[in-house]
């Protein structure tokens, strides 16, 4: 089996988890958690592990797989884990499980703990790394060699032929 399409991962793949209350804005009309909300929260948390691998910004290529299992209630606790699975040249795999835990009442009776956690949703993602330009770049840099935040807003400000004033 050949290896030449996956980068060496010398540095440990992360793993992220985002948390999110269930409101009344994020329901849709059957009173249900809307997917577009779900999979703002899977697509977030799949960014923050892209963004701390690639030591820089990263951007959604492409979904690859997107389904969403049981529906999440007013009031679930929605966690989005996000666990990287591949790195290849410039692009990154993410795969992220989306789970929701609900409490029927005070935590100090031990009838009402927190059920098991539901599953909702599950996704595979392909990101891109990508320079202050928007080209795409090495998804597994030297670690450190991220450029300081002065010199990212300078390459920024020289790409949309912005000056500063001077003194």
């Amino acid at each position: 089996m050949s290896t030449s399409s996956s980068a060496p991962c010398a540095r440990t793949l992360v793993q992220r988890t985002l948390t999110h209350l269930a409101q009344p804005a994020d329901l849709n009309h059957q009173g249900d958690v809307a997917g577009a909300v779900i999979f703002r929260l899977i697509d977030h948390a799949a960014w923050l592990a892209t963004l701390e691998y690639s030591n820089g910004p990263t951007a959604t290529r492409a979904v690859k797989q997107m389904e969403f299992l049981n529906p999440v209630r007013e009031g679930g606790l929605l966690h989005a884990r996000a666990q990287i699975e591949r790195v290849n040249n410039t692009s990154i795999e993410v795969r992220t499980t989306v789970t929701a835990t609900y409490w029927s009442g005070w935590a100090d009776d031990p009838e009402d703990l927190a059920a098991p956690p539901t599953p909702v949703a599950s996704a595979e993602l392909v990101f891109v790394a990508i320079d202050v330009t928007g080209t795409p770049r090495a998804a597994n840099p030297v670690p450190g060699a991220r450029p300081s935040s002065e010199n990212l807003y300078l390459h920024q400000a020289a790409a949309s032929g912005y000056r500063r004033a001077s003194p």
